[in-house]
Formats: structure tokens, C-alpha cells, sequence
């Protein structure tokens, strides 16, 4: 009795200091509240910033509770809106964003971020993701704009030099929030290609020595952002094979290079926003430099979201009827389920065969960036994916009739399946 009372007390006072929305509603979202509460907390080992203790969300629990495997830059801020911003703790929110924020490098924010000592830089769609959060704490934090002109130090010299986290070079100069932005936006548009720091063995036992060369780059014909390779995963589906039974050491089950469709997605949301604040005089940028046919100039960031809306059905959607196939960029040959927008666009021509996979990912663009879709497309996909990727307790990650779907995942099983 006096246990169950605590618990009832602990779980009152969590509930009102959650936001109104939080608070005033029923049950289960209270539930959901509680989530924030688990997965947020200070541990010793896996402070937020190097030199002090700073509290800090977990990716999973509990495999990912402590130490450099706690905090991961895609995990927080795929989370951060419904643990932080939808229950009102901006005061976490906004230390998480500047933390990553101090640690951006290459143009990207850490996978792994390791306190900040030795972070991780081998994703590509964690700076978008950012990015999305930050757009959200904007609009959903009183003064959210005010964020903006946060400074925070930098971790790196920008030159991209790798050093130790207490050289006298690290933390030497300050950015902003609009400027780390910036130059997320600028970099990409340049683009993107290094070596991981420390590339090895001693990196990850099971990469393949290709798979730690990083490179992104723009397709200004498209405006849609390309990267990756087949022998690293640079999205949230990134479950590398380490098996040599079942030859799949190094080879990760879902590469996704190319053009994932949710990077599209966070792309042209990040996009539609910048030009809304630059014009109205609250962004200090216009867009970018890039070279273009030959010729570098300015692209503004109205521009690059006309060039992904123009665009984007044309290459992600696979139509219902055979006879529309010349109105996009689709191989017959390939298609085995239609009425569907492809899960990745560009993979290369050995595995084009990915593009067409039905996947759970295309409803996160038209979360963030609806406008993308035509609503009848849009909707027939969403039966489709209500058909056949609902599961009973989520999304399914893969079509069931697709040939590489495995129903069943057994991590312990060393078998010959690859």
C-alpha cells in the first residue's frame, strides 16, 4: 500500500508539471508522458557535454542506457518532439539541440555522440532531423524563435580537423543556431565527402573497409540530396551483417543509398520554413552557394523547394496503372507492388531494386512536408500501407510479400540466411 501510493504521488507530480495538453487529457497520454520520464535522467558516464554533468536521453533502454552507446543524435531528435516539446520540458530541448549543435562537423551532427569526447559522424539523416526539431521548438516554446541567436562553442576547429575534446583547439570559436543551420544547408549544397576519424577495426568490427567513406551531394537538376554507399547505413535503418556464415559480415541489411525518402521529406520542410523566416526578416540567410551546370550562383531557398516539389512525385511514386509509367521515373520490370511511393530514389543500377521496396518511412515526408503529395496518391498509399504494413502492434518495416522479408528476427540465430 505504501509502495502503490508513492507511485501514485511520483506519477501526480510528473503529470503536473507536464504541459497543459499533457495534463488536461486522459490516461494513456499520461502514460505516453511517463516515457519522458524513463528515458531522460542523469547518468554519470553519458553526460550530454564533455566537461560536466548534464542529463541526457537514452536511445533504448535497456541496451542503450549508459556510456557512449546512450546518446544517439537520430534516436533524440526523432523523439525529442513527443518526450520534450509535447510535454512542455523545453529547458531539455533546447540544451539537447545545443549540445549536438556544438558538436556539427562535415555538416552533420554525431550518430554516437559520446559526451561529445569522441563522436561518431556517420549519419545522414540526423542533421535534417535536428533541424526538424528545431523548426518545432519554434513554433511550440514560448519565445521559441529566440533560439535562434543562441551561440554555442565548437567543438571542432572549422576546418574540420579532428582534435581532442580538451585541446586548446576545440571549443575555440562560436556559432549560432541560424549559422550551425546554415552551414548544414550550405555544406550539403557543396557537398559531403570524408573518411571517419579513426576508420578500422577499433571503429566497428564488422564495416567493410568502403563502408567508412562518407559522401552526399546534391542533384541540382532535382534539388533532392544523395549519399551513401552499399557497404554503410547512414539512416535510422542501419543493422549492419556480421555474419560470415551467412556472408553478410559487413554488408548492411538496408544501405538505403541514394535518396531516402524521408531526407526528402525533412529537406523540404526545413526549406518551406527557412524562406517563410528569411523573408519575413527572421533567418539572417537567403539560401546557398552552388555550382549549378557548371556555374556556381546563388540558389535561394525558394528556389530548391520549387526544384524538390517539382520533382518529387515525378521520381518517388509508382503509379497504379501501367499506362501512366512514362509520366515518372519508374522501371517496369522492377515494380512488384503499386500505388506506392518508393522508399529510397537512386539506388544504384546493381540494386535498383530498392527503390521499389514498401516501406513505413514515406509517411514521415507527409507528416512534415504534405504539400509534397498529391492527397488521392497520397491516400491510396496509405491504404496500401494499411493493408500490408500494419502490424497489430505498429508499422511493419517491410512489404511481407517482399523476398527479402523475414517475419521473425532472431539476433542470436548464426544461420545461412543472408
Amino acid at each position: 500500500m505504501v509502495v502503490f501510493e508513492a507511485y501514485k504521488a511520483a506519477r501526480r507530480a510528473v503529470i503536473e508539471q507536464c504541459s497543459e495538453f499533457v495534463s488536461t487529457s486522459h490516461s494513456f497520454t499520461h502514460d505516453l508522458a511517463l516515457c519522458a520520464v524513463q528515458m531522460y535522467g542523469m547518468v554519470e558516464s553519458a553526460s550530454i557535454v564533455p566537461d560536466r554533468p548534464l542529463a541526457s536521453l537514452a536511445a533504448g533502454l535497456p541496451h542503450f542506457a549508459a556510456g557512449w552507446a546512450r546518446c544517439w543524435g537520430r534516436d533524440v531528435f526523432i523523439s525529442l518532439r513527443g518526450l520534450f516539446l509535447t510535454t512542455g520540458n523545453f529547458v531539455a530541448a533546447r540544451e539537447h539541440i545545443l549540445a549536438f549543435a556544438s558538436t556539427l562537423k562535415h555538416g552533420l551532427i554525431p550518430n554516437l555522440l559520446d559526451s561529445g569526447k569522441t563522436p561518431r559522424y556517420n549519419s545522414r539523416d540526423s542533421p535534417w532531423w535536428m533541424i526538424q526539431n528545431i523548426q518545432d521548438y519554434t513554433k511550440m516554446c514560448p519565445n521559441g524563435l529566440a533560439i535562434l541567436q543562441d551561440s554555442v562553442k565548437r567543438r571542432f576547429p572549422a576546418n574540420d580537423e579532428w582534435v581532442p575534446w580538451d585541446d586548446v583547439k576545440a571549443f575555440a570559436y562560436s556559432s549560432t543556431v541560424a549559422e550551425i543551420i546554415q552551414e548544414i544547408l550550405q555544406r550539403h549544397a557543396s557537398g559531403i565527402e570524408f573518411r571517419e576519424y579513426n576508420a578500422g577495426p577499433n571503429l566497428d568490427m564488422d564495416m567493410k573497409d568502403e563502408g567508412f567513406n562518407q559522401k552526399i551531394w546534391v542533384d541540382w537538376a532535382t534539388g533532392i540530396i544523395y549519399g551513401g554507399n552499399r557497404y554503410n547505413c547512414g539512416t535510422w535503418q542501419d543493422k549492419m551483417g556480421s555474419s560470415d556464415k551467412a556472408g553478410n559480415k559487413g554488408l548492411p541489411a538496408t544501405p538505403r543509398d541514394g535518396a531516402p525518402i524521408e531526407i526528402t521529406g525533412l529537406l523540404k520542410s526545413t526549406l518551406t520554413w527557412l524562406d517563410k523566416l528569411s523573408g519575413e526578416g527572421k533567418f539572417p540567410f537567403k539560401g546557398v552557394k552552388a555550382t549549378v551546370n557548371g556555374q556556381e550562383k546563388m540558389v535561394t531557398y525558394k528556389e530548391w523547394s520549387d526544384l524538390l516539389q517539382k520533382s518529387f512525385e515525378k521520381c518517388y511514386w509508382v503509379p497504379e496503372d501501367p499506362s501512366e509509367d512514362a509520366q515518372y521515373d519508374v522501371n517496369p520490370s522492377m515494380i512488384h507492388r503499386r500505388g506506392i511511393y518508393k522508399d529510397v530514389y537512386g539506388t544504384p543500377k546493381d540494386r535498383e531494386w530498392s527503390d521499389y521496396q514498401f516501406r513505413s518511412n514515406f509517411p514521415l515526408s507527409m507528416i512534415v512536408a504534405p504539400e509534397l503529395f498529391t492527397p488521392e496518391k497520397a491516400m491510396v498509399a496509405l491504404r496500401q500501407a494499411d493493408k500490408h504494413l500494419r502490424g497489430p502492434l505498429g508499422m511493419r518495416t517491410l512489404d511481407p510479400a517482399d523476398q527479402q522479408y523475414r517475419g521473425d528476427y532472431d539476433n542470436a540465430n548464426d544461420g545461412h540466411d543472408m
